[in-house]
């Protein structure tokens, strides 16, 4: 996977992206597996979107009544106190975070959804492919509904990690989803998609 795209290109594919979107579809959901990378996306976010509601906000004006209940622009760290207790961290049990990605796949305002992937030690065995056959069914059933639903991923880790970082990138873009180097590039792809 190449990932030097000249800036003609970005544009290119950005204003193909947000051309298919429809009126309704105005949202950009984070579902993130730590708080630093949902914190990164939100920095970023926020200087094409305005405010971002969180568990973790960076504003407290921001924070979310209900973590379990996105509103408006919203990015959750699923490594949250109120997320973890009595279950494993979502880097190793990816079951919340999946739930949470079928409701934001569902939900017809919803344009982007943000996931980042993390491997190494300790983290589960192979998340691309737990989360690829959801990105392909829920952009079908999107796609039958007169609805296009971006999923901008990126994976962090190495080729060393014993879930090869290039191993689970291609297993997410054969699923339809835009994978980015970086979560801070995968951002702020969905903040130019949004306000093309």
């Amino acid at each position: 996977i190449s990932f030097v795209i000249p800036e003609k290109e970005i544009k290119k594919i950005v204003k193909q992206e947000a051309k298919l979107l429809n009126k309704e579809q105005k949202y950009i959901r984070g579902l993130f597996s730590g708080g630093t990378l949902c914190y990164e996306s939100m920095l970023i976010l926020k200087d094409f979107v305005g405010d971002i509601y969180s568990n973790t906000p960076l504003n407290k004006n921001m924070k979310l009544k209900d973590p379990y209940k996105s509103y408006k622009h919203t990015c959750i760290d699923l490594g949250g106190d109120e997320f973890t207790i009595g279950r494993a961290h979502p880097m190793i049990d990816t079951t919340l975070r999946e739930e949470m990605f079928e409701k934001e796949a569902l939900d017809p305002e919803v344009a982007i959804i943000l996931l980042d992937i993390v491997i190494g030690f300790g983290a589960h065995s192979n998340p691309a492919e737990v989360f690829a056959p959801k990105i392909k069914e829920y952009k079908l059933k999107a796609e039958k509904e007169g609805r296009h639903l971006i999923i901008i991923a990126s994976v962090c880790g190495v080729e060393e990690d014993p879930q090869n970082l290039k191993k689970q990138q291609r297993i997410l873009k054969e699923s339809g989803a835009i994978v980015m180097p970086s979560n801070a590039t995968a951002a702020r792809w969905a903040g130019m998609i949004m306000t093309f």
